[in-house]
């Protein structure tokens, strides 16, 4: 790496207050709106219900020491965050919500929509604290239209830079490809908000939160399909749905599903296109299915094994590293000495673009 590159997180979170929800909207849609539970099924604890499921959280308490407590509490108070940014030796942050990764998947789709609302504008007031370091991306299902421009207007607005939408939609829902939801796409490329399909966000459920006994046992399925998600979602509706023809200035970003799986994307896509056109009847494209991958699709890569076969077969140019901070699997305060390795087997100007350059260029950052 050079000696003082820049680095900037694609993919960091924070960590809601569990009564965020409730503090904001009270009784208006009752219980379908995320609220804290103290016992689930007869078992006392810490919950949290999130329209779809139930999820399990850590009980709170226990010594702990004070560079822990100011990373946790980094997840929820910016003044923490900025200093963890100063200690990391960390530009900036392309923040995403936690809990509202899953809270996404809802069925009250009206609830959903006001609970975003109420995350939208926690997040930009936590970004306000510093904007050149704090870069929040709104949560916005699309399947009502209307309120998504308008949440998508508002959110810039109030200096969001990007949107998060379902990775898969309701199956009563419209699909991505359907005409309806052009003027969404031209509105996100009007206002250069990059759109992600950000893992846990679609139909899957999240197997570390299973409901039955079945979904216990059928985890590592689970697990394996959230990681294939957004393959269907891509070739269905972005690529050979026609969304990214006749939306070229539409950026879009997959986030938190490695790239590994790319590569054999690109040449199964490219196959489809070049011997599969007629027996499938899909449509004529622009360009090769692998060339969308290229050139309006950026890649999110956290700790992918195979980080440096995919970025020889993808190039350097879309590829959008991101710390995960502060999830589980995040590397913390060592950044500089995990990118130092995770990237070792590229040039100094292609590590400076995978820390933080392409980033830099995909928002704007200056």
């Amino acid at each position: 790496m050079s000696s003082d590159p820049t680095i900037i997180s694609a993919d960091s979170h924070v960590v809601e207050p569990l009564d965020l929800w409730r503090r904001a909207l009270g009784s208006r849609f009752g219980d379908e709106i995320p609220h804290q539970l103290d016992e689930h099924k007869g078992e006392k604890g810490r919950f949290l219900f999130t329209g779809r499921q139930v999820l399990r959280l850590p009980e709170k308490g226990g010594a702990v020491s004070d560079d822990h407590r100011d990373l946790y509490e980094s997840g929820f108070i910016p003044e923490k965050r900025l200093s963890f940014q100063e200690k990391a030796g960390i530009r900036a942050e392309i923040l995403y919500g936690s809990y509202m990764l899953v809270i996404m998947q809802s069925p009250h789709r009206a609830a959903l929509r006001a609970s975003c609302e109420v995350f939208n504008d926690w997040l930009a007031e936590f970004c306000s604290r510093d904007t050149r370091k704090l870069l929040g991306t709104g949560m916005i299902p699309i399947d009502d239209v209307d309120w998504a421009i308008r949440e998508l207007e508002r959110t810039a607005k109030k200096g969001l830079r990007g949107a998060c939408i379902n990775v898969a939609l309701p199956p009563d829902a419209k699909p991505y490809r359907d005409a309806v939801y052009d003027p969404f796409w031209a509105r996100a490329a009007a206002l250069a908000m990059p759109l992600t399909l950000h893992s846990i966000t679609g139909t899957i459920i999240d197997p570390f939160y299973p409901r039955t006994e079945r979904e216990r046992e059928e985890g590592p399925g689970t697990l394996l399909a959230l990681s294939y998600e957004a393959q269907a979602t891509l070739a269905n509706d972005f690529i050979f749905g026609g969304v990214l023809d006749r939306h070229p200035n539409l950026k879009l970003i997959c986030s938190e599903f490695e790239i590994n799986w790319v590569p054999f994307f690109c040449w199964k896509t490219d196959h489809m296109a070049a011997r599969y056109v007629k027996k499938m009847s899909l449509p004529t494209l622009k360009k090769k299915p692998s060339e969308y991958m290229g050139t309006q699709i950026w890649h999110g890569v956290i700790g992918d094994p195979l980080t440096t076969q995919s970025i020889n077969f993808l190039g350097t140019d879309m590829i959008l590293w991101g710390s995960d901070f502060p999830h589980v699997r995040s590397v913390g305060l060592n950044t500089r000495e995990s990118l130092d390795v995770q990237f070792a087997a590229f040039s100094a100007t292609d590590r400076d673009k995978l820390v933080g350059g392409n980033v830099a260029r995909l928002y704007d950052i200056r």
